[in-house]
């Protein structure tokens, strides 16, 4: 996999491959690997792109399930291309899919009708299954109620303020995205990317707190296609 920041610490345009971040929870050989994916911002004139960079990194990882992690379409003209990359993801492994705020302001409903037609399922208000090896492990969507269901509990989420409440909930990971790492970073301190996280206070890349791990992905794309020292990614998770 590459290193944090292989494409440079200055990216402008989406021509960069996406950064392949991983999260190891567990040091198990047969362990389950979850690919979260979020914030695409499919729009038009950049779709194709970011859906091909999207498919080659979901092939390099090989995961047993890809988590759509939110702000998936930025317009509605791109609900087709939403399900058809649903459905080149799912001929590569399981896909699950919550909203972020940008498909709230597109419709929830449509957003999750297109992830539907392209075989993906919608657990932003629900709990999948996924049976690994004998374990199973519960993935929850963000307006699920907590619950103790599964060897290992996973709360997919978008924005990070959900660690909040959901620290002490009983979840082993916590996933999001939406701020984009704030998409300039100068430098680092205890896992926080300033200068961002003196406007948000959940502006790290990972958090821990007892048995429950957060960890808050970069993003595949934002609005603006400018970004220095915070590539682009997809976390790959070892849970």
């Amino acid at each position: 996999m590459a290193t944090p920041l292989a494409a440079g610490p200055l990216q402008i345009g989406l021509n960069h491959a996406l950064h392949i971040r991983e999260e190891r929870l567990s040091t198990r050989h047969d362990a389950c690997r979850l690919l979260y994916v979020s914030d695409i911002h499919l729009r038009q004139g950049r779709s194709d792109r970011l859906c091909r960079q999207v498919v080659e990194s979901v092939t390099r990882c090989d995961p047993d399930v890809v988590l759509l992690g939110g702000d998936l379409v930025d317009q509605r003209s791109e609900l087709g291309e939403l399900s058809r990359l649903v459905g080149r993801l799912h001929a590569i492994a399981p896909v699950l899919a919550i909203g972020g705020n940008h498909d709230r302001q597109i419709g929830m409903d449509d957003v999750r009708e297109a992830v539907s037609r392209g075989g993906g399922q919608w657990i932003h208000d629900r709990v999948a299954r996924v049976t690994h090896r004998g374990r199973v492990i519960a993935v929850s969507g963000p307006e699920t109620p907590p619950n103790d269901e599964g060897e290992v509990r996973v709360l997919c989420a978008h924005n990070p303020r959900i660690w909040k409440t959901s620290r002490h909930a009983g979840y082993h990971l916590v996933l999001a995205g939406h701020l984009h790492g704030c998409q300039l970073v100068a430098w680092h301190y205890r896992d926080r990317l300033f200068p961002g996280a003196i406007f948000y206070p959940y502006c790290f890349l990972s958090r821990r707190v007892g048995s429950t791990q957060l960890v808050v992905s970069r993003g595949v794309s934002d609005l603006l296609a400018i970004r220095w020292r915070c590539p682009r990614e997809v976390v790959l998770c070892h849970v």
